[in-house]
């Protein structure tokens, strides 16, 4: 099947020039990856998931017959304050008999 690695790296600045020390970091708020149709023994209605830096959401979005897994669909949540960076790698795994 295939599977989507999404890693999520927050990285954020302020907005001040007025010194040559390096800038402030800002923390990231908002910005989760939200899988709406996804359920859990805990959640019914979705799961959210929140970026963490260094940290990376592992899914697979075909099921093992090749039809698209519904419950793989997902956003990304509006960014609240911060920057969030993010980088896709699509891996396709063959079927081998």
């Amino acid at each position: 099947p295939h599977s989507s690695l999404s890693i999520s790296i927050s990285h954020s600045f302020s907005s001040s020039s007025s010194s040559s020390s390096p800038p402030e970091r800002s923390p990231l708020r908002g910005g989760e990856t939200v899988f709406p149709r996804a359920i859990t023994t805990q959640f019914h209605d979705g799961v959210k998931v929140k970026p963490q830096s260094g940290k990376a959401v592992l899914f697979y979005n075909v099921l093992p017959d090749g039809n698209m897994d519904d419950l793989s669909q997902h956003a990304g949540g509006k960014v609240e304050s911060g920057v969030k960076y993010l980088a896709n790698i699509w891996v396709w795994d063959p079927i081998i008999n």
